[in-house]
């Protein structure tokens, strides 16, 4: 694993560092390679692919902002963390999906608290999936899939790129998706909490990486259950 730091305050690059490496020691975990930067320029210039990132919303030059999006183009499933002590930035931030903001001066207990998701949500992003069709095995993430959809006696893979005809049956997809991302809205769909841009009480939208566009439906019995587990996300997600 790979974290990279990028502040303009030398003292703020060497707290990381510190509070981290006694985090993956705290919690006996093989500690990551580090690096630190003081702008975003060099950040980008050393052609670093990591999965977490600690980004200073303002610094001379290239914002952390402007980083962190240039970062999620090189990887999707980085954790980006905005150190800040300018909430005014935070909307702009918002558009490329930070996973957490941590104010000035740190509290090393937030981070810890923190990092704990940032690693759970990467095991979660990350872990692979077989979709198997009548021709063919197919390896995701199951990051990459939007939506499970039963119809007309066909399971239907809605994946970030493509549409799969699985012959694994629907017990068999919610048994494999049991993790706090995805919730079964009805007996003919699954889908994933990252991609629900609304909801009403009988049907979930859902937008894909692609703008495409899924419709899903809830059962009323599910309506409470499934708009907790969105706000129970959503605030993970915070």
């Amino acid at each position: 694993m790979r974290i990279v730091f990028c502040d303009d305050d030398k003292r703020i690059l060497a707290q990381l560092e510190k509070f981290l490496r006694e985090f993956f020691q705290t919690y006996k975990l093989p500690q990551p390679e580090y690096a630190a930067y003081t702008c975003g320029e060099d950040l980008l210039a050393a052609e670093q692919r990591p999965e977490i990132a600690f980004l200073d919303v303002e610094m001379q030059g290239l914002s952390g902002i402007h980083a962190g999006a240039r970062l999620q183009q090189r990887n999707p499933y980085i954790k980006i963390f905005i150190l800040t002590s300018y909430p005014d930035y935070l909307d702009e931030a918002m558009k490329f999906h930070v996973f957490r903001y941590l104010s000035k001066p740190l509290d090393k207990n937030r981070l810890f608290r923190n990092m704990a998701d940032a690693l759970h949500q990467q095991a979660v992003d990350t872990m692979p999936v077989s979709i198997e069709t009548k021709k063919e095995v197919v390896r995701k993430r199951a990051d990459e899939v939007v939506m499970i959809e039963s119809i007309s006696r066909k399971l239907l893979i809605h994946t970030a790129d493509k549409m799969y005809e699985s012959v694994q049956p629907m017990k068999y997809w919610e048994h494999l998706l049991k993790i706090g991302c995805f919730f079964r809205t009805h007996r003919s769909f699954i889908v994933n909490l990252k991609y629900v841009c609304a909801f009403t009480r009988d049907t979930v939208t859902l937008s894909g990486p692609d703008k495409a566009t899924y419709t899903a439906y809830l059962t009323r019995r599910n309506y409470q259950s499934f708009k907790n587990a969105y706000m129970l996300y959503l605030e993970a997600m915070r």
